[in-house]
């Protein structure tokens, strides 16, 4: 089971080492690997993943990231949308569903498009749809456009990266399926974290929420300093919310809740550590 955490083409070169790491000089009556086995082997298919093995490693993090980092704006888009389209069901909406479809839907449905383009390795249509989620809904209606909302800017911030992604050298892999939608939920987790900001709560709802925030960010951090694409990847989720703060309620407001916090120079800071600590590896690699 642990070593399916390595990509099935690696494992089938490298079996027979993955199996030495594994036994070892340990008594063949050993039946689970210690839990220091277990850490190192999942960092080490997680690097993997990331191309620390590829050829050029520093390409493949950044184009690979590149793509992660578009799926996983759009997803948390598309989220934040159909959140916002129940709510508003919610509060008498559905007593004209034909407006809350021009305003909040018709821009939720192509995301989804784009986002299904993506996925399915189809760059071009997702391109092509990823513009028009941003073009026609806002011709159409201009109330999220308007209201500055998440869900607005996500294929705005995506765009540039589904573009720049069809320049992706032919030696640089695209992310496998399974792996670029494993990484996008753990993204979406990582946003789920209740930060509701500095209002008044029981203490008991406080601690729990730090807690969960504080276990959250550590197990992203684990998993992101072995896979680095995930440092590219959610960037460009961090600069929703700020986008949103500085579009709706200007800059007086961002310092009022953490999510709001400009995040542009977090998300700068996470690209820059992941591509000077893979040049790194390379060069004393080679």
């Amino acid at each position: 089971m642990l070593l399916r955490a390595y990509p099935a083409g690696y494992r089938r070169e490298r079996a027979d080492e993955l199996i030495d790491t594994l036994i070892g000089d340990e008594p063949t009556t050993r039946r689970w690997p210690s839990i220091r086995q277990a850490a190192s082997l999942i960092r080490g298919g997680l690097r993997v993943h990331g191309g620390s093995t590829a050829a050029r490693p520093t390409a493949v993090l950044l184009w690979q990231g590149l793509h992660l980092g578009a799926m996983a704006v759009l997803a948390l888009g598309v989220l934040i949308g159909l959140n916002d389209i129940v709510g508003t069901f919610q509060f008498g909406g559905i007593s004209d569903p034909l407006h809350v479809l021009r305003n909040e839907g018709i821009q939720t449905v192509m995301a989804i498009a784009a986002l299904v383009a993506l996925v399915a390795g189809h760059d071009r249509t997702a391109a092509v749809l990823v513009v028009t989620a941003v073009v026609v809904p806002t011709v159409i209606s201009p109330y999220l456009f308007l209201n500055g909302l998440p869900q607005w800017w996500a294929p705005v911030v995506a765009a540039p990266l589904v573009i720049a992604g069809l320049r992706r050298p032919a030696d640089v892999p695209p992310a496998p399926r399974a792996n670029a939608l494993l990484v996008t939920a753990g993204i979406l987790a990582l946003h789920l974290i209740p930060v509701e900001g500095y209002r008044p709560a029981p203490v008991g709802t406080q601690i729990i929420t730090v807690a969960m925030v504080i276990v959250g960010v550590a197990v992203f951090l684990w998993v992101a300093t072995a896979d680095q694409r995930l440092l590219i990847a959610v960037a460009p989720t961090l600069l929703l919310g700020t986008l949103h703060q500085l579009g709706y309620t200007g800059t007086g407001e961002l310092l009022s809740r953490p999510d709001a916090l400009p995040s542009l120079a977090l998300a700068v800071v996470m690209v820059v550590v992941a591509v000077v600590s893979t040049r790194l590896r390379q060069r004393t690699r080679a």
